[in-house]
């Protein structure tokens, strides 16, 4: 008996398959991705059994309905074995019940990348994550709510700042959280969208020392499926991202560096796996270097209180990065990497170009080069 004798496959409502114009080959596209796979059918059984594959019939009535003999109906499940890894088709009665879950779009999602049996396991995994966010301003409060909206349920927020009413023009907050902790003013907006499904921490604490850092992470801290996300610009970013990296380090905790907003630039970070790419001491050192050969023989004018414009689609931007790349992280998988490992970005409000520099792993970086002499590696799994 096959193993896919009960399922009643079909195509993927986001999967077209095409006729190509060399004969018996087709198609496979995967509109919610933009890619596509063709094969060359030798049997063109094969070809009206996905014509019109729509979930209607189970895998073992195929072989009398189509008059498939033992060596077609293996060619068909060695067929199937290939379509369900490339995501192209799924079972009917298990995606069935996702039509009245308010998550199933993410989950649809998802399942562009996952074959569809596995879909439920990693969106389990994915909702019982944990993120660190630290700063919950600008960037931070945006970061919060578009991880939540992909139906992570636990955070850990620090911030010890209040909604003022200059944050408003940029931030998530509204007029009714000025005077409030700004991450109490997270944790009621997470509460009022949905109630009783997040779990949300709030620490009302500015970031100062690695070591209290790690105090809150090893408190309660639910490994590996941790992501620290630094969006605290105070006293700088550079200061922040210090204290950050020493404590994912000594945790072996991935982080990302949020970015922010410069004027009319959105500021995008990088993405740290500790051991495996380059940290932010490498990424400090290579910037250093750039910086060097920028401001050879000019001169640099120091301003005290600048009062830089910003727009809360700037913040939105760098946060919307910030969320795909935990997204990518905690799917983990070999066909859908980070994007900004090793990178740190700009997009630009006047050009909509987004220019991303590239650096690389410090031979004398105090952290890399101690990991990597030790052996430690980060596996990051799902």
């Amino acid at each position: 008996m096959s193993r896919y004798s009960e399922e009643h496959f079909r195509l993927r409502p986001s999967v077209s398959f095409v006729p190509l114009p060399q004969k018996g080959t087709y198609q496979f596209f995967l509109s919610d991705i933009r890619q596509s796979f063709n094969l060359a059918f030798a049997d063109s059984t094969y070809i009206e059994i996905l014509s019109k594959l729509d979930g209607s019939m189970p895998f073992r009535g195929m072989e009398e309905a189509y008059g498939l003999s033992g060596q077609q109906l293996a060619g068909l499940e060695r067929l199937f074995d290939v379509l369900v890894e490339r995501c192209a088709v799924e079972d009917w009665r298990t995606v069935a019940p996702r039509a009245s879950d308010p998550f199933r779009r993410v989950k649809t999602f998802i399942a562009s990348y996952i074959p569809y049996h596995a879909v439920e396991a990693v969106w389990e995994r994915l909702s019982e994550s944990h993120m660190v966010v630290i700063g919950a301003g600008g960037v931070g409060s945006w970061v919060v709510s578009m991880l939540a909206q992909m139906g992570i349920k636990n955070f850990t927020l620090l911030d010890d700042d209040v909604v003022k009413p200059h944050n408003l023009n940029r931030s998530l907050f509204t007029k009714g959280d000025m005077g409030t902790l700004k991450v109490q003013a997270l944790e009621r907006m997470l509460s009022e969208r949905r109630k009783d499904y997040y779990a949300v921490r709030p620490v009302t604490e500015k970031l100062e020392s690695s070591e209290r850092l790690l105090s809150l992470l090893k408190d309660g801290l639910p490994p590996p499926r941790t992501v620290l996300i630094n969006c605290a610009d105070f006293p700088s970013v550079a200061h922040t991202s210090a204290i950050v990296n020493e404590a994912a380090f000594a945790l072996n905790l991935p982080y990302i560096i949020a970015g922010g907003y410069n004027m009319h630039l959105s500021l995008v970070g990088p993405t740290i796996i500790p051991g495996e790419t380059p940290c932010f001491h490498c990424i400090s050192h290579g910037m250093d270097q750039l910086k060097l050969a920028e401001i050879e023989g000019a001169e640099r004018i120091v301003k005290e209180h600048r009062n830089l414009g910003n727009l809360a689609p700037l913040a939105a931007i760098s946060a919307s990065f910030v969320a795909n790349e935990c997204l990518k992280l905690l799917l983990a998988l070999p066909n859908l990497k980070p994007t900004m490992i090793g990178k740190r970005g700009e997009f630009n409000f006047f050009t909509k170009k987004l220019v991303l520099e590239e650096y690389k792993m410090w031979d004398e970086c105090p952290y890399c080069a101690r990991r990597r002499k030790h052996g430690h590696n980060y596996r990051f799994t799902c």
